[in-house]
């Protein structure tokens, strides 16, 4: 007589695939990932801000060395795409690629249209794939990990902007990643028509994995819906960021965060 099986007091979600082999969203090994990359940027946050404690140079040469690991890593798969080269995905046109050598940029220099950049498209739009990664495979191979180092590098750069740095975006900030943002997403419609791919969901060709864009309709309608969501995400951001220092100086009566970085006076950065 067969014996019937034993009933595992593991969730089906977790038993019933390898995480080196396949991913799959809204189970415990997405959000094991997930909370990963979360204490990655915490921990970068803490260690900045105990360096700056102790000088803005100290701060300087951690970010310097953030900045060169996201230039060499992004080099390497930069190369590695165009040694494996697919027309529908090696070209650095999707908004995230061209997002982490903004954040170098950004961290090297503390140049205000990289600080705006960074937040609105990095921590406006990238942090989406958090929560609604289109990845489909495991950690037993590398695109997992190109996958998961991309979006932590852009994102984590904005956090820590905000929360070491002290970057409030301004209204300027908000008009100049607004304005380019439309560029960008104009410039990618037209090479996407022109070349049959779908970089950044703004094209008609086929994009591997499903993303919550694609809600959103068939192209073109859904590259206007994109604009438009995109945008109103950046006035979001925009209108927490002046509500909670509002609160912060008036309610609370604290002075703004400590400002770092070039010309601009911290009042001006974040009350202006």
């Amino acid at each position: 007589m067969a014996t019937p099986p034993t009933a595992s007091p593991l969730p089906e979600l977790v038993q019933s695939y390898d995480w080196a082999i396949e991913f799959r969203a809204f189970t415990a090994f997405h959000w094991l990932v997930t909370g990963t990359c979360f204490a990655i940027m915490i921990a970068s946050c803490v260690i900045g801000k105990l360096l700056l404690a102790k000088s803005e140079e100290h701060e300087y040469q951690f970010r310097r060395l953030f900045a060169w690991s996201i230039i060499l890593t992004q080099g390497f798969i930069f190369i590695r795409r165009m040694v494996y080269f697919d027309l529908q995905d090696s070209l650095p046109l999707h908004m995230c690629r061209l997002g982490v050598f903004i954040a170098a940029w950004h961290l090297f220099t503390l140049d205000r249209r990289a600080r705006a950049l960074t937040l609105f498209w990095g921590l406006g739009l990238s942090s989406q794939i958090f929560f609604t990664p289109y990845l489909d495979v495991g950690y037993g191979y590398l695109s997992f990990w190109i996958y998961w180092l991309n979006h932590v590098q852009i994102v984590g750069v904005a956090v820590y902007d905000i929360v070491v740095l002290g970057y409030r975006p301004n209204w300027r900030d908000l008009r100049f990643a607004t304005v380019l943002g439309v560029v960008y997403a104009l410039v990618t419609i037209g090479l996407n028509v022109l070349l049959g791919t779908n970089y950044s969901y703004l094209g008609e060709g086929q994009h591997d994995g499903a993303s919550i864009v694609d809600n959103l309709g068939p192209f073109p309608q859904r590259t206007i819906w994109m604009i438009l969501g995109a945008f109103l995400i950046f006035c979001l951001i925009y209108g927490i960021s002046r509500l909670m220092m509002l609160f912060r100086t008036r309610v609370l009566k604290k002075p703004p965060p400590r400002f770092v970085g070039p010309q601009e006076r911290p009042e001006a950065t974040l009350c202006q």
